[in-house]
């Protein structure tokens, strides 16, 4: 695995993302991302196993988009590279390559200009810049997923405080998480090289983009019927015969792995997730998947009134070299951070003085940040300015000026007869 992820790369697919934004605004996209380091496998259990070995690698990465030198939103991503080698029936070791990236952080500081999609955007040039990657690799697909949890602020301090950011319950989280997925992996399937393309795009007679990708959705405590009352009617979860929706992405309710399966064999366990915590507990060895999520549904974090979801996608890779995409660098991690210094810039974005709660407090804040990125590790920025069209915002309902029925009720009214001495 000598294939590297190239930061200037990703900052362009996500540029090029925010390019199809409303027309007439300019934005600066920064990506800092870590060297490969090795980790414990994301199945930690399956060591066990005299006839399975895996290597894992993996790196963080953070996406920050700026305009007019002001943070205006932000990505936290965590990317796992695994080799794998397996004995099966046969006899006959296996090697196979999986490439699974774990969406940790998705948030706004509200100091956006005007109203318009960028996080979904940017949250889909992150999902895009993925393909490039995994391309290299000779990967068929790449695992894209998340937790989506309602928090008031995820990267940006006192954001929560800004009249400007939206902040979303746990049901809208939810609701945006579908949304955003569904677009980012349309997109991604139906994207070359910054530039939007048909899905049925053909390269000498076969199709080079696959037109359907996998998605999963489970909300620990509903079922797959309580699908259209969580997500609405508009999800795109249209439950039927065979549980799926939708001819771009194929969505299905639940985990993406058999419910009788052990889960401690195939439940990727991320860093910080509730399932990762809940499956450290000895006594999880033998859960299937189906108990694993009767157990996050009255769990601490998943239960007791909360409504959180977990998203997974399988987005299918191009096996055709598509016109105008760039490989990835085959050579070492230039400007890649070290695993402490891409703490440092954590801890200075968390910094207890940041303040993104107005509009002074957060250009401040973001200058601060931003010298402190140029002046310590001088990381090369990619600029941005939108062309795509406006967006038609549904104009309010307004209810007819019709003055209010009055019921008369005089009629029913018996009078009182007068009693004559």
């Amino acid at each position: 695995m000598e294939v590297t992820r190239d930061y200037i790369a990703i900052a362009s697919d996500v540029a090029a993302s925010l390019r199809n934004l409303p027309s007439g605004h300019d934005f600066v996209v920064r990506v800092v991302q870590t060297a490969d380091y090795p980790v414990e496998s994301l199945t930690p259990q399956r060591r066990y196993n005299h006839f399975y070995a895996e290597n894992t690698l993996s790196r963080r990465v953070l996406i920050l988009v700026l305009q007019d030198d002001c943070l205006v939103a932000g990505l936290e991503a965590h990317e796992f590279t695994s080799l794998t080698f397996e004995v099966g029936a046969s006899r006959i070791p296996q090697q196979a390559i999986a490439v699974n990236a774990c969406i940790e952080k998705v948030d706004t500081s509200g100091e956006l200009q005007s109203r318009m999609p960028l996080a979904r955007m940017m949250v889909a040039g992150y999902v895009c810049s993925l393909q490039r990657y995994s391309k290299a690799l000779d990967v068929e697909s790449v695992g894209v997923h998340l937790f989506a949890r309602a928090q008031p602020e995820y990267l940006f301090a006192k954001s929560q405080h800004n009249p400007g950011k939206h902040t979303l319950d746990d049901i809208g989280l939810v609701k945006w998480w579908q949304h955003t997925m569904q677009h980012a992996l349309t997109y991604a399937m139906s994207n070359t090289s910054g530039s939007l393309l048909p899905v049925a795009l053909e390269s000498d007679g076969d199709k080079c983009i696959s037109d359907t990708a996998v998605a999963y959705c489970v909300v620990p405590g509903a079922d797959a019927h309580g699908a259209a009352v969580v997500l609405g009617n508009q999800s795109g979860f249209k439950i039927g015969a065979n549980g799926t929706a939708s001819p771009s992405v194929d969505w299905k309710w639940g985990l993406s792995h058999p419910a009788e399966a052990i889960a401690h064999n195939c439940v990727l366990q991320f860093p910080d997730d509730p399932i990762t915590r809940l499956l450290a507990k000895s006594h999880t060895q033998s859960w299937t998947v189906a108990m694993l999520l009767e157990m996050l549904a009255v769990s601490e974090e998943c239960g007791s009134g909360h409504r959180t979801a977990y998203f997974s996608a399988m987005l299918p890779i191009a096996t055709t070299q598509l016109p105008g995409l760039p490989g990835c660098n085959v050579t070492a991690d230039q400007g890649s951070l070290s695993f402490e210094d891409y703490d440092q810039v954590l801890v200075a974005i968390f910094d207890r003085d940041m303040d993104f709660s107005a509009t002074d407090a957060a250009k401040t804040s973001s200058r601060r940040f931003t010298e402190f990125i140029d002046q310590k590790f001088d990381i090369p920025v990619v600029a941005v300015a939108t062309n795509g069209p406006a967006i038609e915002l549904n104009p309010p309902v307004v209810a007819p000026n019709t003055p209010p029925a009055v019921n008369d009720l005089s009629s029913m009214v018996r009078k009182k007869r007068k009693v004559t001495k």
